[in-house]
């Protein structure tokens, strides 16, 4: 930590113009407490590291149990001098002892009350969901930004993303979605966005790096993406999952797998209205693939209408029988897993698959094609996704 109290109440900030020696005469004149639990802390003043406060040894406060590693307090002290720089008004380190939380970077912006956590260590989903509450119960927003290190870059437009990295996903101002991230190292911001998932980890995306000095404020509190994807890629990616689903080590324990075998439908075979993206996916932890071949061999792919609510209840029992699983995504309040299911009926009655019937009912239009070969389902796909992006955007 680089904030404590001195023992007059005096708030002492050891990012700025302190030099060694100076912190050390300080050091000597003065004891210092954390503003969070009032315990007495230890300036640390290396040839290494950075200045810093800590705890010691056998210390209560939750501070202490968050050890800060030189590339979080560096990541920390530069995104405090940028956002100086860019003529805001930051504070480091601030304590609120109404939701005993101490953010590391606070600031307003536009009128917005923001509370900045670099988090570069994993901490438990219900700790950050609690702690997010509580900033947003006192009127705060959150912004929580990724250690750049911990980003898993598959290839140009795929990466890994962990259920703990999802968390972070957060819908700007000008409503897109983007995970933030910070790397002190190349001392550059990745904005993470345009996020689709192929499988509970493995995700198409799009990723924009900027120096952060060459970066204006908006870069971090509201970016600004077109709203995008790389169908061909996408139509790639599906296609490797549809077709490894069979070979993978655990197929014979896989329910889903079974599932597609008891009504004789090989996973290859999945036709390209099967595995399609749609804005709201994150919030749904399982395959796009898994999920929508649900609704379809439950509702969709039936002779008889159906309903939107049909489709969520279907939905729901799937979640129940622990076929299913939703994500939770904290920061977009707006956002939900039912919104998913809707997009994808859109999507479908955009591409003349599903057409309305009577009133607040649907009805399967007609299928892709069901080839009897594996070359079949190829051209099949190739001329589903022909000239579709557009379609397929609007359905969202």
């Amino acid at each position: 930590m680089l904030v404590a109290s001195t023992e007059n109440g005096v708030r002492i900030n050891l990012i700025g113009s302190h030099s060694i020696p100076s912190l050390q005469q300080y050091r000597e004149k003065h004891n210092f407490f954390c503003p969070e639990c009032k315990e007495k802390v230890i300036m640390k003043i290396g040839k290494k590291r950075i200045p810093h406060f800590s705890h010691s040894k056998g210390s209560e406060c939750p501070e202490r149990y968050e050890r800060e590693s030189e590339y979080h307090i560096s990541g920390k002290v530069l995104l405090f001098k940028w956002l100086k720089k860019k003529g805001l008004n930051p504070t480091l380190e601030p304590y609120y002892p109404e939701i005993s939380q101490r953010p590391d970077i606070s600031v307003h912006y536009e009128g917005v009350h923001y509370a900045l956590e670099y988090q570069c260590s994993s901490i438990s989903e219900e700790l950050f969901i609690k702690r997010t509450e509580a900033y947003f119960q006192a009127g705060i927003v959150p912004i929580w930004i990724l250690a750049g290190k911990s980003i898993k870059r598959i290839g140009k437009s795929k990466i890994s993303l962990s259920g703990f990295q999802y968390l972070f996903l957060r819908q700007t101002p000008s409503g897109h979605w983007v995970i933030p991230s910070f790397c002190p190292t190349t001392k550059s911001f990745i904005n993470i966005h345009n996020i689709q998932p192929l499988t509970v980890r493995n995700a198409c995306a799009h990723y924009d790096v900027k120096p952060i000095f060459h970066a204006e404020a908006d870069i971090l509190f509201d970016p600004y993406f077109k709203n995008d994807i790389n169908i061909d890629e996408w139509k790639k990616e599906v296609r490797k999952i549809k077709n490894s689903l069979s070979q993978n080590s655990g197929a014979i324990k896989n329910n889903f797998l079974q599932y597609l075998y008891s009504r004789s439908i090989a996973p290859a075979f999945l036709p390209p209205e099967i595995g399609l993206p749609v804005r709201h996916s994150p919030f749904i932890e399982t395959s796009p693939i898994q999920w929508q071949s649900y609704l379809f061999m439950d509702i969709i792919g039936k002779e008889r209408p159906f309903s939107l609510p049909q489709m969520i209840a279907a939905f729901r029992d799937r979640v129940k029988n622990n076929d299913l699983k939703i994500r939770s995504i904290p920061l977009i309040k707006t956002g939900s897993d039912i919104l998913a299911i809707k997009e994808y009926l859109d999507v479908l009655i955009n591409l003349n698959i599903v057409k309305h019937a009577e009133k607040g009912l649907y009805k399967k239009a007609a299928l892709s094609g069901e080839p009897g070969y594996y070359s079949g389902i190829i051209q099949i796909e190739d001329d589903f996704y022909r000239g579709i992006t557009q379609r397929i955007l609007q359905g969202k």
